[in-house]
């Protein structure tokens, strides 16, 4: 049996970030190559210390700062630009249209009512790609999106489907008293699995 391995420093990655920042602050100011220079070299400190927080089990360390995917710019929050008419983004910044918020796909919560929120990791290892692509396919009609069976391009793309599919998220409970008060999820390949890690870093994963 192999012994476990131990994910990255996230303490030393976060050393070597301030050390990056720090080195190229004054570069940063420059308007020349030396400051393209700069940004892509605290980009990559910065990309390592979320992946060594990531193996951790925590979500990103950067709150939504850090680089996007440029497939996943469709689904940032409407901003002043995304409306021609200004007064119409402040009318649903100060709350007086409260009507427009199903299009944003939020709804008004009771005041009342428990708050419960679930966290959990769960990792999978691909073992034969064609069949878990070709799977995931013949399940595609139930995302109700003719065009989401041309998204399914991989076993990543194939499994972001699934999670979707039967994920905690896609279930409806209203008629039971239970409604969404909002989510988020994360998809991503990770360089070890829980199985490959010691046991007591297990536990550090997603804790309240």
């Amino acid at each position: 049996m192999s012994e476990p391995i131990e994910p990255a420093s996230a303490a030393e990655a976060a050393r070597e970030l301030a050390r990056v920042l720090l080195e190229q602050a004054d570069a940063l100011d420059l308007h020349d190559l030396r400051a393209t220079g700069a940004i892509e070299n605290v980009r990559v400190q910065a990309r390592a210390l979320a992946d060594a927080v990531h193996e951790r089990g925590w979500g990103d360390i950067f709150l939504g700062i850090d680089s996007y995917d440029p497939d996943e710019l469709d689904d940032l929050p409407l901003g002043p630009d995304d409306f021609d008419d200004p007064a119409d983004y402040r009318e649903i910044v100060e709350g007086s249209g409260l009507d427009d918020l199903e299009e944003l796909e939020e709804q008004p919560l009771p005041e009342n009512g428990v708050r419960l929120s679930y966290q959990a990791r769960y990792d999978y290892v691909v073992t034969d790609p064609e069949a878990f692509v070709r799977y995931v396919r013949s399940r595609a009609d139930e995302a109700q999106n003719d065009e989401v069976v041309d998204d399914i391009e991989d076993a990543r793309s194939a499994f972001e489907l699934l999670c979707y599919l039967d994920g905690l998220g896609s279930k409806d409970y209203e008629s039971f008293g239970l409604i969404p008060g909002g989510g988020e999820e994360s998809h991503k390949v990770v360089q070890f699995s829980l199985w490959d890690l010691d046991p007591t870093r297990r536990d550090d994963t997603y804790p309240y």
